[in-house]
């Protein structure tokens, strides 16, 4: 069978989806720099639009929320994890919602971005003000862009290296 031609069977997209949570939760875990309000900021939106730009949005929702939950629980901030599960989903999402529309084209991929961005920066915004309080969740705002961003300048590219030296991995995508 060619390469081209290739069937990815629903046990394989599993453990592509276990291998893509665990290697967000170790992203989430490696580098972790405190910041003085609550959090700290990581590499796990790197792993979150990696995943969402090469394998797409469903394997994004999994894998984002999951692993940066299991970071979560991991660490010191297991009463973040409800709210990483759901914020580091939905970012997956979105970006690979997105990004889907229009396969490759840098300004869409820009927007998924962007929206990425949005979306993890509110969702922690919203979930910091239910377990914090106003004053540090406006603290960690700037931070969550910075750090959601680089997930986006970071992972975007990866995933066009890795799609260019096995094409046959946009197949993977849900």
């Amino acid at each position: 069978m060619r390469t081209d031609e290739l069937v990815i069977s629903p046990a394989l997209r599993i453990s592509t989806l276990a291998v893509l949570a665990a290697v967000t939760t170790v992203f989430t875990i490696f580098i972790r720099i405190p910041s003085p309000a609550r959090g700290y900021f990581n590499l796990g939106d790197v792993a979150v639009a990696f995943t969402a730009f090469t394998f797409g949005p469903v394997s994004a929702l999994i894998a984002g929320g999951v692993g940066t939950a299991l970071a979560d629980l991991a660490g010191s901030y297991v009463q973040w994890a409800p709210i990483s599960l759901v914020v580091h989903g939905l970012e997956g999402l979105v970006i690979g919602l997105i990004a889907r529309t229009r396969p490759g084209s840098a300004p869409v991929c820009i927007l998924a971005g962007v929206a990425g961005v949005i979306v993890m920066t509110l969702g922690y915004f919203g979930g910091g003000l239910i377990l914090t309080g106003m004053g540090p969740s406006l603290a960690e705002a700037p931070g969550n862009v910075v750090q959601a961003a680089a997930g986006v300048v970071l992972g975007l590219p990866l995933s066009i290296a890795v799609a260019k030296a096995y094409p046959p991995v946009r197949r993977y995508s849900w």
